[in-house]
């Protein structure tokens, strides 16, 4: 029979060691009611038999354990970090699939996750449901994104004159100055379909050119340029978000001329900004000179175009490329000293110290500092995700709240995807984010360490010079470390390279750059009104020499970093394992290890392109097999040649060998000491290339030698923007024929092998859906016809020239 037992409740009232004594004298009394030896055996028997089936049922036992596991979760917050990360994942997800979904459609589709979500509140079904409809909204805010902007995009090159307001101007390295131009008015043609934004290099311009001139210059138009490569960097999807529906250069002079419409009130404080900026700009120039005065440009109002290639390469090769981008670095740093400075200035008054909050004080002193520091980096997209992290933050101190925590890091991640979600798709948020999350997960952890060694009394306290420099440099070691394993999955599916020595070069360089480079610019900038910014100015040039020393010297030591095309799945697997690993803290943090696993497995397993072939018909490039890339042109642009080096896995150029007669030429060697396998042969009307067991692929300059090589050739590439009636090769002659009308819809292609020695074609642009692509589909070539030529007879008509 079952008994009850009693414990007098007064005891409960007293300490502990009354509580045990009234546990240990509770004595059994009889239950309420009769109960019969048979009742109480059959009730045994049914708890023998509910012990066993769950002892027998693994899964119920799986079950309760991930039940229990996600309920500490959701009190520990980690479901809204996770809500917040499948927000960010939406949003990608709409540019992953071009738009697939209109708005409408995604609401819809988000009823019933949402009814879910609070139907069955507590439960795995609402836990699905809730994570489901965050997914379904960020793709809904990137569908919103597109949908309300309108920007009007150059379809084909074209000669203008152009009057335009000046938004910006910058310095570049060789001495021109690029401008992004408010379009007034087209004329000589003027343009049916003109963008309302361009961006212009000029050669030599005055210097009393501000922002907010009204000015008149006959420049070359052409459209942004899509990707080089399929999964490359598109141009023209950055432009189109950046409101840029052309860009070109001058073919004479800039000159300012007077009138125009008013401005609005938004485009004269733009206009005050940017004035600004120059002049702060023009002062650094007048006080350093070189590189440094580049770099102190840059990392002041954010002009970095005139930085030297030498100098821009050396930081990167030896991971300190990030310094040259404001970003959450520069941000805190120019917060912290203004934070730093505002609580030791009121510590010496003791009695504000003792009466006031001055360290929250100090909190909006450095809010303050980050929003002016904002505009005057000119506001780009990673500088306002780095201040909407920093202003949470600096929030959080404000209402007595931890300032760098998991939740204020999701916090951050809703506003940037409501207000760029397209941001999600580049690598500057990717890499930001899962640097942070990987640091705030670590430091939770080392934390949590720490306090349990303390709670043990194994902590010795110890201080000293030696201790603090050795924990500064383990601090700055493992800080780099930790970011650096976070976002090298991310380096290597975008840029295809690594800086293995970035650990040294951080180590090196972070002590100069958080002690020297950026205290010294923000009293520059603080004290430049008052004419007093030269000597702080100086003082940073020294820090700035320092760290290109230290850059080139461990550029140096540094091995070769191509890594070439990874996989595909391999990236989502990792970013999903580091996701889990850095959100979870139970448990359950451990699923990210398979998917870890089997990420690391698929690295090396995708498939890498033969060669690709440049949009606009005219390049072609293909790996030798030998660590080289052959090319058809002799000289390949640099952007051009280092994405497609990069992409195949090559680090030297194979250039076309001149030939007589290209077609003869088939069969004869490359011949020299210094060929790299085989290179194109090249004359005046044609290339061919001869890839080992395959015919050979051919790039003409006409389209009118097609017919001949049909047959004969694997590959036909047309340089020639009209391709005759029947311009295709009969399907029995197993020829592909690559026109430039089909690269102008379908932008840059690549040429793979097939496992029966084929070849299979893909292209940059899948399909022309997406507004910064419609444009493409009524250019000159994607119609067939050839390139629009200024007439050589005047005509007081001039036809436009665009469609």
């Amino acid at each position: 029979m079952t008994q009850r037992w009693e414990i007098d409740e007064r005891a409960l009232l007293k300490n502990s060691t009354a509580l045990r004594t009234a546990a240990e004298s509770a004595t059994p009394v009889s239950p309420v009611g009769p109960a019969s030896e048979e009742e109480s055996s059959n009730r045994e028997a049914r708890d023998r038999k509910s012990v066993r089936r769950h002892a027998s049922d693994p899964f119920r036992t799986v079950h309760r354990w991930f039940r229990s596991l996600l309920h500490e979760e959701a009190e520990r917050g980690s479901l809204f970090v996770a809500t917040a990360l499948l927000f960010a994942a939406g949003a990608f997800s709409y540019f992953a699939l071009r738009g697939t979904f209109h708005p409408l459609q995604l609401a819809v589709i988000s009823l019933p996750a949402l009814f879910a979500a609070f139907s069955y509140r507590g439960r795995f079904a609402g836990t699905f449901g809730a994570v489901l409809f965050a997914f379904i909204c960020g793709a809904a805010v990137s569908a919103a994104h597109v949908a309300m902007r309108d920007h009007q995009t150059l379809g084909s090159p074209v000669a203008t004159e152009l009057t335009g307001r000046i938004q910006s101007s910058e310095r570049l390295e060789d001495g021109r100055r690029r401008f992004v131009l408010d379009v007034l008015e087209t004329a000589r043609p003027p343009l049916r379909y003109a963008p309302q934004t361009v961006r212009v290099t000029v050669r030599s311009v005055s210097d009393d050119m501000r922002a907010g001139n009204v000015v008149k210059v006959r420049m070359r138009l052409l459209p942004p340029s899509g990707p080089v490569r399929p999964g490359g960097f598109d141009f023209s999807f950055r432009a189109w978000f950046d409101g840029l529906g052309a860009t070109g250069f001058a073919l004479g002079q800039m000159e300012r001329i007077a009138g125009g419409p008013a401005p609005s009130l938004l485009h004269r404080a733009r206009a005050t900004i940017n004035d600004l900026r120059e002049g702060v700009d023009e002062r650094i120039v007048s006080v350093l000179d070189g590189p440094k005065a580049a770099i102190a440009s840059a990392l002041t109002v954010g002009y970095g175009a005139a930085i030297p290639d030498e100098e821009r390469e050396a930081l990167r090769a030896s991971g300190l490329a990030h310094v040259l981008a404001i970003s959450g670095l520069h941000m805190a740093l120019a917060a912290g000293t203004v934070i730093g400075s505002i609580r030791l200035l009121l510590a010496l008054f003791p009695v504000v110290a003792a009466r006031w909050p001055i360290r929250k004080w100090a909190a909006g002193g450095g809010l303050a500092a980050a929003a002016v520091y904002l505009l005057l980096s000119g506001g780009a997209i990673a500088t306002q995700r780095s201040f909407i992290m920093l202003a949470i933050m600096l929030s959080a101190l404000l209402f007595d709240r931890t300032a760098l925590t998991m939740r204020n890091l999701a916090l951050a991640m809703f506003l940037v995807v409501l207000i760029a979600p397209h941001e999600v798709a580049g690598p500057s948020f990717q890499m930001s984010f899962a640097a942070t999350a990987a640091l705030i997960a670590a430091y939770r952890a080392h934390n949590n360490w720490q306090w349990r060694r303390r709670a043990a009394g194994s902590d010795q306290i110890s201080s000293g010079p030696v201790r603090l420099v050795g924990k500064f440099a383990a601090g700055v070691l493992a800080t780099t470390l930790i970011a650096g394993a976070a976002t090298t999955i991310f380096a290597l599916w975008h840029f295809q390279r690594l800086a293995p020595l970035a650990p040294l070069g951080n180590l090196l360089a972070a002590p100069i750059i958080s002690l020297l480079v950026m205290p010294m610019a923000v009293l520059s900038l603080l004290l430049m009104p008052l004419g007093l910014d030269a000597p702080f100015l100086k003082l940073m040039g020294e820090g700035i020499d320092a760290m290109l020393w230290i850059a080139a010297f461990v550029a140096e030591l540094s091995p070769e970093d191509g890594a070439g095309l990874i996989s595909g799945p391999a990236v989502l697997l990792l970013a999903a394992a580091l996701g889990l690993f850095a959100i979870l803290q139970t448990g359950l943090r451990w699923i990210a290890l398979p998917l870890a696993i089997a990420g690391v497995a698929l690295l090396g397993s995708g498939e890498r392109p033969v060669g690709f072939i440049l949009e606009n018909g005219r390049a072609v490039g293909l790996s030798t097999g030998r660590g080289a890339l052959a090319s058809n042109r002799s000289r390949l642009s640099d952007f051009v040649g280092d994405q497609w080096m990069r992409a195949l896995g090559t680090d030297r150029m194979a250039k076309p060998v001149k030939v007589e007669n290209a077609t003869s030429a088939i069969g004869s060697e490359p011949g020299g000491p210094e060929a790299s396998g085989p290179s194109f042969k090249c004359d005046d009307r044609l290339c061919v290339y001869e890839p080992d067991g395959s015919r050979p692929i051919v790039w003409l300059k006409h389209a009118v030698d097609r017919a001949y090589w049909c047959g004969k050739a694997a590959i036909i590439i047309v340089g020639d923007t009209k391709t005759p009636k029947g311009g295709r090769c009969p399907a029995s002659s197993e020829s592909l024929v690559i026109d430039r009308m089909t690269l102008a819809r379908q932008g840059s292609a690549a040429l793979w092998r097939t496992n029966d020695g084929g070849w299979r074609i893909t292209y940059a642009i899948a399909d022309l859906s997406m507004p910064w692509h419609a444009a493409r589909q009524w250019s000159r070539p994607a119609r067939g016809l050839p390139d629009w030529e200024p007439r050589k007879r005047k005509t007081k008509d001039a036809a436009t020239p665009q469609s």
